[in-house]
């Protein structure tokens, strides 16, 4: 059963920490911004009662860039992300996971960057009423590539999500979902220790056969240099969402 007034605090309470992102970024004196599409494909599979496995792939196209500093920027492939992941359940609601992730910042330029990742999560799921709450915590142990000078740096960090999902029919099948996502520098000579953040919020529709199919804002900002100057990237994410259940059937 729909609670119409809960679900409604629950939106405008997502809805004002999106605008209080932007907010906050819109007073900053030097930034850069884009504008464009977030493709994503998320698969997962239940391998046992205990076991599941998942494979999260997206990319960055930007083909409106306002004018930077007196420049013009072209349109642009900004990034591209690939993760493979084991996770291991504890509980119904809290799991472990482990993944392996490849991301290249401007894959089709000559200034792109190369990363090779390794994280480890926890996370803890838990239901109000229609709502059901995420919370995931994740340690990234990071090797960025420099090809300034040739140097591959351990940058670790710390990441801190807190997700809401809530139907939007009594059928189940649509719901809406949203989050916002902390990124937390823990090594030395960081630009800054709050140096990224995602905030998202969209609109899913699950189907029979086909998967789910979900829409929505995402933004996301980052702090480039010690003096706070920031790249913002507004985007319309569009995600084919997909699960198999590999259990063998008594």
């Amino acid at each position: 059963m729909l609670l119409p007034k809960f679900q409604t605090k629950m939106k405008r309470f997502v809805s004002l920490l999106i605008l209080g992102l932007l907010s906050l970024q819109a007073v900053q004196a030097q930034s850069s911004s884009h504008y464009g599409f977030f493709p994503t494909i998320d698969h997962s599979g239940t391998l046992s009662d205990r076991w599941g496995y998942g494979f999260y792939y997206f990319g960055g196209i930007t083909p409106i860039n306002p004018l930077s500093e007196g420049m013009k920027e072209n349109p642009q492939f900004s990034v591209f992300y690939a993760e493979q992941a084991l996770t291991y359940n504890v509980t119904p609601r809290f799991s472990l996971t482990g993944a392996y992730v490849y991301e290249r910042q401007y894959p089709t330029q000559s200034n792109y960057r190369n990363e090779n990742r390794l994280h480890f999560q926890a996370t803890y799921k838990h239901d109000v009423k229609a709502v059901n709450f995420k919370h995931r915590l994740r340690y990234d142990a990071r090797f960025v590539q420099n090809r300034s000078n040739g140097q591959t740096p351990f940058t670790p960090r710390i990441r801190y999500l807190l997700g809401i999902t809530t139907p939007l029919k009594k059928t189940g099948k649509c719901y809406f979902t949203a989050y916002n996502e902390m990124f937390f520098n823990t090594f030395k000579n960081a630009d800054a220790v709050y140096g990224e953040n995602w905030a998202y919020a969209g609109v899913g529709i699950k189907t029979a056969r086909a998967g789910t199919f979900e829409a929505g804002p995402l933004y996301i900002f980052w702090v480039n240099n010690k003096q706070r100057e920031l790249s913002n990237f507004a985007y319309l994410q569009l995600t084919w969402i997909t699960h198999l259940d590999l259990r063998k059937k008594p």
